[in-house]
């Protein structure tokens, strides 16, 4: 298993307009963690949403796979490269959420549902993820980039269920 501190960006040079050889890339590295090997969290699968995307540029790369790369909101995301950068972290976090290098946590959102937080707060990457049965569902990750947006995430910590 990999040491999550050996982590680094997947494309160093990845820019803030990916070229098509490096979009490849990226979804190689998702297709290997989420698609040609699933796994399973606590005995529940993890899944993703293998719809295509319905956002501008990335109509042929599955939902799931397109959201972990871009920001914003639903059909205005733009393309994220320090998101897109980190996609290869995601499963070792979530295959090392009981380590002490990772903090997980349950929170209540506005609409009622329940989120489960993994945070590698030295990487200052997040995954986020919702138990819809009988999957676990990827909803989100990110790169914490600023210190508004880590405080939110503390404040969401300390309130969590």
């Amino acid at each position: 298993m990999i040491d999550l501190f050996d982590l680094d960006d997947l494309i160093p040079a990845l820019g803030i307009d990916p070229s098509e050889e490096h979009l490849e890339v990226l979804f190689q590295a998702f297709e290997e963690d989420f698609i040609n090997n699933p796994f399973f969290i606590d005995g529940i699968e993890v899944r993703i949403d293998m719809r295509n995307s319905k956002e501008d540029g990335f109509e042929d790369y599955p939902h799931t796979f397109v959201k972990m790369l871009t920001r914003g909101k639903k059909n205005n995301r733009v393309f994220d490269r320090k998101r897109a950068n980190k996609i290869h972290w995601i499963k070792p976090i979530l295959e090392q959420r009981d380590s002490d290098d990772i903090i997980v946590f349950k929170f209540k959102e506005g609409n009622g549902n329940i989120r489960d937080y993994f945070w590698f707060k030295e990487g200052d990457f997040l995954v986020i993820m919702e138990l819809i049965t009988p999957n676990y569902m990827m909803i989100s990750c990110f790169h914490i980039d600023d210190d508004r947006n880590r405080n939110y995430y503390e404040k969401k910590y300390e309130n969590r269920e």
